[in-house]
């Protein structure tokens, strides 16, 4: 019998995977040295998550009928635990999203999360910096990235750039001076967009980080974090108390990709669900189903400690590094 063709695809690219599993150990080997408990994330989950974007897969057993839905990432799992008293964990979650693949998804892609209780995000930044310094100097020559015209020092720190600075620089004005829905509409309009009658602040928001911001981070020579968003941007982030029209949000880019969304986590467990029942709405509006509520996240959140926490696309950063898609990365196809 003739050997079948996937079977020579895969072993041709037992490389690949070799590299996988010594990423994955220096992943661990990473937050172990620095006190932070692994664990393992539910896979069968009552509810996916809250976010308007977010769209689940559901799962239904054959025998029982029983329904559940495959997590968008394991956030609510590990904030339960910190709820109950852990105080440094993390997690490699498999995590499933119902959007199309590409170069940089897989609708099932391996989720890095880990949170700090008694931290805010700042000290997120500098676990930030250590890894991808640490993962650079290990899969790229001299821990430099250069691919595709993009040249990036995973070894040189983080750029932190606030987000309004990043606005004013590449869209031409602050976003905190925006103090209307039509003040979003007009910037989007400037960008280029059309038929802008009918968006929101988050249409307008996703337009001009897709259209002008995002491109322009491939050009700087170290990661970039950007911090501070939009409140209507806030998802389970604190509102900044010092100024509640700003999140206490970062995300991170290296190399041209977003690879991770971190916050300084909402406490505030009646804020919590006020946020639930606006997303909802919202994805309503837009012809979505809305996301079932974890009643045990819930009361959850109204016991966590100060804390923070973020993820990390951790196929993206392994696939940023080696060139290949996440998809390959994830199971050599």
């Amino acid at each position: 019998m003739d050997r079948p063709h996937f079977l020579d695809e895969l072993e041709a690219r037992r490389s690949l995977f070799e590299k996988r599993a010594r990423y994955l150990h220096l992943v661990r080997d990473f937050f172990r040295r620095r006190g932070f408990l692994e664990v393992v994330a539910p896979s069968l989950v009552p509810a996916a998550g809250m976010e308007p974007h977010l769209d689940p897969f559901e799962a239904r057993g054959w025998a029982t009928g029983a329904a559940a839905f495959l997590p968008t990432s394991p956030e609510f799992y590990l904030k339960k635990l910190l709820a109950s008293g852990v105080e440094r964990c993390f997690a490699l979650a498999p995590s499933f999203r119902d959007e199309a693949p590409g170069r940089g998804h897989s609708p099932e892609f391996l989720m890095l999360e880990w949170y700090r209780a008694g931290e805010a995000m700042d000290v997120l930044l500098q676990d930030c910096a250590g890894l991808l310094a640490e993962l650079g100097g290990e899969f790229l020559p001299g821990g430099v990235l250069v691919r595709e015209g993009v040249r990036c020092d995973f070894t040189a720190g983080l750029e932190v750039l606030p987000l309004g600075e990043a606005f004013e620089r590449l869209v031409g004005a602050d976003w905190r001076t925006f103090a209307t829905l039509q003040d979003w509409r007009a910037a989007a309009r400037r960008q280029g967009a059309v038929g802008v009658e009918g968006w929101s602040e988050n249409d307008c928001f996703s337009f001009l980080m897709v259209s002008s911001v995002e491109p322009a981070l491939a050009g700087f020579p170290r990661p970039v974090a950007l911090v501070g968003y939009p409140a209507f941007q806030a998802a389970l982030a604190r509102l900044n108390p010092g100024d509640p029209r700003i999140s206490d949000r970062f995300e991170l880019y290296a190399g041209g990709t977003e690879l991770a969304n971190a916050y300084t986590e909402l406490t505030d467990a009646a804020e919590q669900r006020a946020r639930y029942g606006v997303y909802q709405r919202e994805r309503g509006a837009s012809g979505k189903r809305p996301h079932p509520e974890d009643p045990q996240f819930m009361e959850a959140v109204g016991h966590l400690p100060p804390c923070a926490g973020i993820a990390l696309g951790a196929d993206r950063l392994l696939a940023r590094l080696l060139g290949e898609t996440v998809a390959r990365v994830r199971h050599g196809c």
